[in-house]
């Protein structure tokens, strides 16, 4: 019972175990391939030394539990037809995969995503009737410490898989994550779950900076069709029309004034926009008075300008699809992965529970 007894002081580590997701992050592929291991390599190295500090049957569960949630992560890519890195494992840290082409959607990243703590779970399940049929505390802790991997990962915050699923349904959610996770860290404080929560934050930093150059678009969008309109009218009013036209350019023109202040980011984002807004529209009337003149018309100069304006619209109705389509899905898909998403970290929950339950029953014989 000598690595029966190593494995249930190794249960303490489970949670950081958990964490092997955070080998997911493009560091550990660096240092990964910094150190030239092999997939095969890295394997027996990690199994080397988990079997070293725990026992050889604690290497072997793990090995196995984290080797079949990493496939999970393969084959789902192989489908999409993602290529991808080996899988890389890191000893005290878990296995990586790099993705060398990223998803197209947020629906394709779920897919992913998903596949691994599912495959992650039918890698643990044969363990129910083996410990049903023998009674070995070795199936309990397989229980145990594949369910707390899995759910683990579950958890809504970027990059862990749980926080790639539930982007689908709505990046929003991140912030909930991050708050719980945040919660958990104060309760009980964690080196690796601070690092995991530093990334979640920068994801959901990007998701809010997102928004805002999607602000920062619709403006200039709203600009620019503004200042092709009075082109257009320019081009068909009369010769006093035109020069009132003009002449109201111009006033406003030399009215305006560009602060120079810089604005705190998020706090200060209405501030910039509004900043933004009117650089822009100075923009947009000094390229409407270097096309007009107040003699006569110059048809070159209002046709470039006209072509310039054109491209400005056509560019930044291209990056507003680019900035929102990624997240974007329908009604459906999103409450299919909802679905998903609660079914499966409910059932890992209850395999948790009872793991957890029986590791309790033979506290006597593996404490």
């Amino acid at each position: 019972m000598n690595g029966l007894t190593r494995m249930k002081k190794a249960w303490v580590t489970i949670g950081t175990v958990g964490l092997f997701m955070a080998g997911k992050l493009k560091w550990l592929l660096a240092l990964a391939k910094f150190l030239k291991l092999s997939s095969l390599i890295s394997l027996f190295i990690s199994f080397g030394l988990y079997a070293l500090v725990y026992g050889w049957k604690f290497a072997v569960a793990l090995i196995y539990l984290i080797y079949v949630h990493e496939m999970g992560h393969l084959m789902a890519a192989r489908k999409k037809d993602i290529p991808t890195s080996k899988a890389i494992f890191l000893p005290f840290i878990g296995a990586v995969v790099a993705l060398k082409k990223q998803p197209e959607s947020a629906n394709d990243e779920a897919y992913l995503a998903y596949a691994g703590p599912l495959w992650g779970t039918l890698a643990f399940l044969p363990a129910f009737p083996l410990y049903w049929m023998t009674e070995d505390p070795f199936w309990g802790l397989v229980i145990a410490l594949g369910a707390i991997i899995n759910l683990f990962n579950l958890l809504p915050i970027h990059p862990l898989d749980g926080g790639r699923i539930v982007g689908v349904i709505s990046p929003k959610i991140w912030f909930f994550g991050l708050i719980g996770g945040a919660l958990y860290w104060i309760w009980r404080p964690n080196g690796i779950l601070a690092l995991i929560l530093l990334f979640g934050a920068m994801k959901c930093w990007e998701l809010m900076r997102q928004a805002f150059r999607y602000e920062m678009l619709k403006v200039e969008q709203k600009a620019d069709k503004h200042a092709l309109e009075q082109l257009e009218a320019y081009r068909s009013a009369t010769e006093q029309e035109q020069y009132e036209m003009r002449r109201k350019w111009a006033e406003e023109q030399s009215r305006m004034e560009i602060d120079r202040k810089r604005y705190v980011p998020v706090i200060q984002d209405q501030q910039k926009l509004r900043k933004h807004q009117a650089l822009i529209y100075k923009e947009n009337l000094d390229l409407l008075l270097n096309a007009t003149s107040f003699w006569m018309i110059d048809e070159e100069k209002l046709l470039k300008a006209k072509d310039e304006l054109e491209e400005a619209i056509r560019d930044g109705e291209e990056a507003m699809r680019t900035e929102k389509v990624y997240y974007a899905s329908d009604t459906k898909t999103k409450w299919l992965w909802l679905v998903l998403y609660i079914g499966l970290g409910a059932f890992l929950l209850a395999c948790t529970m009872y793991g957890q339950s029986l590791l309790d029953r033979y506290q006597s014989i593996i404490s």
